[in-house]
């Protein structure tokens, strides 16, 4: 008896739960949505973004490629982690090699040179298309920026510059 009465009132809940979900208006007025920007605004919008690197990012030259060291933060988790598993700094840090063409690029991001800029110099140097240039630029930062190691500063309309991070 008691069982039933508690499936009913479950029932009777999860029911008026539902009515209440659909019946509630929306907020935004219709067309409020963000419109995306078509292809050839998103295009010129990247080609004018100015990749910087992470300061937190050590780097060096060998044999002509870019070797970045990066040092993870020290959290909780790691702090507990290094209880049970002693690292030294040194086996800490993450090196990553970079080929020549994301070396080439690499040495560009200073916060100053354009997308454009720099597709134009791997153009120029490595032979590519505009095409080609613009997709492997587009494909490299989305990877560095996942990662952190990039952010971009981006010109407003009213000539000062905001800094976004990578992930936005």
């Amino acid at each position: 008896m008691w069982n039933e009465e508690l499936r009913l009132l479950r029932t009777a809940h999860s029911s008026l739960r539902t009515s209440i979900m659909l019946r509630l208006p929306t907020l935004s007025p219709k067309g409020a949505q963000k419109a995306k920007p078509d292809r050839a605004t998103a295009r010129r919008q990247f080609l004018a973004l100015k990749p910087v690197r992470n300061p937190n990012i050590e780097q060096s030259e060998t044999e002509g490629r870019v070797l970045l060291t990066i040092t993870p933060p020290d959290t909780r988790l790691s702090k507990v982690l290094s209880l049970f598993l002693p690292l030294s700094p040194e086996e800490r840090k993450k090196r990553v090699v970079l080929d020549p063409l994301g070396s080439h690029v690499w040495r560009l991001c200073d916060g100053q040179t354009t997308m454009e800029a720099i597709s134009k110099s791997l153009q120029k140097t490595f032979k590519l298309g505009t095409l080609e240039s613009e997709q492997s630029l587009r494909q490299f930062f989305q990877t560095l920026g996942k990662r952190g190691y990039v952010g971009f500063v981006q010109n407003s309309g009213r000539g000062d510059t905001q800094k976004r991070s990578a992930g936005e």
